[in-house]
């Protein structure tokens, strides 16, 4: 890849570059966050588009032509899905944010930064996938996207089973000092007979425990970590007794569906408050689909009024989600940096703020709680 002189660009042009292309990439992934709750807006994929033809022309205007093949050829996705000729869906989504990260990172190459991952022959074979991509007939665009999703991140790629070799659970419990006596066994007992209820949930639930404990240890222990352990267990026991056509819909829920859908959380409330000295677990499950701003489910609580147990399930439930969903249509992981920024893009509204920034601080000293 050619490299600009920068001598020869004026200070401040390049300063005002530096400035404009960090907004651009700012909105341009907030714009992919949204259309995958309204992928038919219109609106939106306009300004997308607007936003990455002028961060092209930029490159264009600071000697930077090398680097506009990128951004050419998800104009070419783009113009597509103006023309309601392909269709966005959050995978299109995952290669757009990851694409355009590729290409900040190419920018702080050419501008004296570090190398990229991609090399400049990957980088050309990007472009060519994405323009291929973009005409590609409906009846291959899973199977090229998959793929595409695959090479810019190899780690999405299909869930393994849970090894036979991995912690058992009450090693893991004793990791944050709980000791495992009957009741926690059996619940973890009732966890894992759940997960055979679904294919898709197998070591969710060990996944989701140790993120789970790291987070509220990294916050202090606000929430006993005993208390916390079993509504991790038991939050979703409910989901097993829905119908299994349900569990793995692909379209939206009808009203009758969402209802039951909601209703899931009584089920380990109540079997928790027949136990003694677990009512803190019970109302951690109960209210584990709260939301900070209060849109939550079923008490419309917010974050003052909601448990630090439910605060931190109500995260790691999602992050569990966005980074295993996949195997449901694609048979693909979502890219961990995806999951990580749209949990960070509802805090304050869906999750809290101060719990999303200790699960940030969580995976940055403990990575390997998010590679599972």
């Amino acid at each position: 890849m050619a490299t600009p002189n920068l001598a020869e660009i004026p200070s401040d042009l390049l300063a005002d570059f530096r400035l404009e292309s960090s907004e651009q990439f700012q909105r341009c992934e907030q714009l992919l966050i949204e259309l995958e709750h309204a992928p038919d807006d219109r609106e939106r994929l306009r300004e997308l588009f607007r936003l990455v033809h002028t961060l092209k022309g930029n490159l264009g205007y600071i000697g930077l032509d090398s680097l506009m093949s990128v951004p050419q050829a998800m104009e070419d996705v783009l113009s597509r899905l103006r023309e309601g000729q392909l269709h966005f869906d959050s995978l299109l989504g995952d290669i757009l944010l990851l694409t355009l990260d590729h290409l900040k990172e190419q920018i702080r190459h050419a501008l004296g930064g570090q190398a990229p991952q991609l090399s400049p022959a990957q980088s050309k074979a990007l472009s060519r996938s994405l323009s291929a991509l973009a005409i590609a007939p409906t009846s291959q665009q899973i199977g090229i996207r998959s793929a595409l999703l695959q090479e810019l991140d190899p780690s999405s790629k299909p869930p393994e089973v849970v090894a036979a070799d991995n912690p058992a659970a009450a090693d893991l419990l004793r990791r944050y000092g709980i000791e495992p006596d009957a009741d926690l066994l059996f619940f973890v007992d009732l966890m894992q007979a759940s997960e055979r209820r679904s294919h898709f949930w197998q070591g969710r639930g060990l996944r989701q425990l140790d993120l789970a404990l790291a987070i509220n240890q990294m916050g202090g222990n606000p929430e006993q970590p005993e208390q916390l352990a079993a509504a991790i267990c038991l939050h979703d026991l409910g989901m097993a007794f829905l119908p299994l056509e349900m569990l793995h819909k692909e379209a939206n829920f009808n009203r009758e569906e969402r209802r039951q859908m909601q209703s899931h959380p009584r089920l380990a409330y109540d079997l928790l408050k027949r136990m003694p000295r677990w009512d803190a677990a019970a109302e951690i499950t109960v209210q584990h689909q709260e939301h900070a701003d209060g849109s939550g489910y079923p008490k419309g609580l917010k974050e003052i009024e909601t448990s630090p147990g439910a605060l931190i399930i109500n995260i790691v439930d999602t992050f569990e989600a966005r980074t295993h969903e996949r195997a449901h249509q694609t048979l693909n992981k979502r890219p961990l940096l995806r999951a990580i920024l749209e949990i960070n893009n509802l805090a304050g509204r869906q999750f809290s703020a101060h719990w999303v920034e200790l699960f940030n601080q969580t995976l940055q000293q403990h990575p390997e709680l998010a590679h599972r």
